[in-house]
């Protein structure tokens, strides 16, 4: 009653202010609120030009649960449990067929924004992992590395999310591949763990873009073989190798030190002995070409690891997920949410090494 004599005095008013319009009787019409199904007198007009407020704003409402439903989904609900809450807060207005069909329109908009168009200059770019619980045909844990972008104005953004289940050279030269097709044209550093195949992908597919590994990830994979009564002078000597506050530091003068770590420990650990007798372990030395403000920020992938955090927060309500389209969609709608938060606040120790800013 309510609904209708709002309308019907917004008709009157909108008759009297249109001299040439005249009333032309009602139509039945239905609307949700507060989980019931109403029947509406709607009054029309001859020109069919009036379109009452009311009308307006029940759909404004329903454009609202539609987006309560994207965020819910966004942060970790699944359809089920989204379609429970709406159930207790507006009754049987959301069924899991509905909330099913508004995440597939989701996944849309999140594919969208993971083919959309880059930057063409990157100061640098981070990978890393993350691992979830996929269900393919069993329920297991699967790698999906995050592309971490540092651009000119020293903002951030996520360029790319993938899903690897086996690493390989030809993997890693896909992905990049992928993003210089989305535009990227120039990357000043490349900063990952040890992934397999990707130090010979890298000058193959941006010749002139340097390698940094993560020195974090080497030192956990080397403390993790030592025992106990030797974990703390290793770690000590490990720091040694790699003091970032050498001001005129170089490849060569930190792989010497690697050397010689490696010598006065190879009769008790292999892996350790066996260190500098790699060359490609240069990699990790790297940050030593860079202005020291900026070497804590690119020596280690571990300067992603607030948006980890982020993911695994969401990710944690589930035990597992259905598939991995569903996975990258997740990863997507939180990595849009934190571009929006902290990554749009520039880093401006960038700004002290003009080797990244190079065209």
């Amino acid at each position: 009653m309510t609904l209708n004599s709002l309308m019907y005095c917004e008709w009157e008013h909108y008759l009297i202010e249109s001299e040439s319009n005249k009333g032309n009787g009602y139509r039945r019409g239905f609307a949700v609120s507060m989980g019931k199904q109403i029947e509406l007198r709607i009054p029309r007009d001859r020109l069919g030009m009036f379109q009452p407020m009311v009308l307006a704003l029940i759909r404004d409402q329903r454009q609202q649960l539609e987006d309560l439903s994207f965020e819910l989904y966004g942060n970790g609900l699944t359809t089920r449990q989204i379609g429970s809450l709406m159930k207790k807060i507006y009754g049987k207005y959301y069924s899991k067929s509905v909330i099913s069909n508004i995440t597939s329109t989701f996944y849309n908009q999140m594919q969208q924004w993971r083919e959309r168009p880059l930057d063409t200059h990157y100061l640098a770019v981070y990978i890393d992992a993350i691992h979830l619980k996929i269900r393919r045909e069993t329920v297991s844990s699967e790698a999906f590395y995050i592309l971490l972008g540092v651009k000119t104005d020293y903002t951030r953004e996520v360029i790319g999310i993938v899903n690897i289940p086996s690493e390989s050279a030809y993997g890693w030269k896909e992905v990049l591949q992928t993003i210089k097709q989305r535009g990227v044209k120039k990357i000043g550093l490349i900063i990952s763990d040890n992934l397999t195949g990707i130090d010979s992908v890298v000058p193959l597919v941006y010749k002139h873009t340097k390698h940094q590994k993560c020195v974090v990830h080497l030192k956990r994979n080397i403390l993790n073989k030592v025992a106990s009564k030797h974990k703390e002078q290793v770690a000590e000597d490990l720091m040694e190798v790699f003091n970032l506050d050498i001001v005129n530091d170089t490849i060569k003068k930190a792989f010497n030190r690697l050397d010689s770590f490696s010598n006065k420990w190879r009769k008790q650990y292999k892996h350790i002995g066996n260190l500098s007798l790699n060359p490609s372990n240069e990699l990790y030395f790297t940050y030593t070409n860079y202005h020291p403000k900026i070497r804590r920020m690119i020596y280690t992938t571990n300067w992603i690891e607030r948006l980890n955090k982020e993911f695994r927060r969401t990710f944690k309500i589930r035990n597992s997920m259905p598939n991995f389209e569903s996975a990258l969609t997740l990863l997507s709608k939180v990595a849009m949410d934190k571009e929006d938060g902290y990554m749009k606040y520039p880093i401006y120790n960038f700004k002290f090494d003009k080797n990244l800013m190079k065209k």
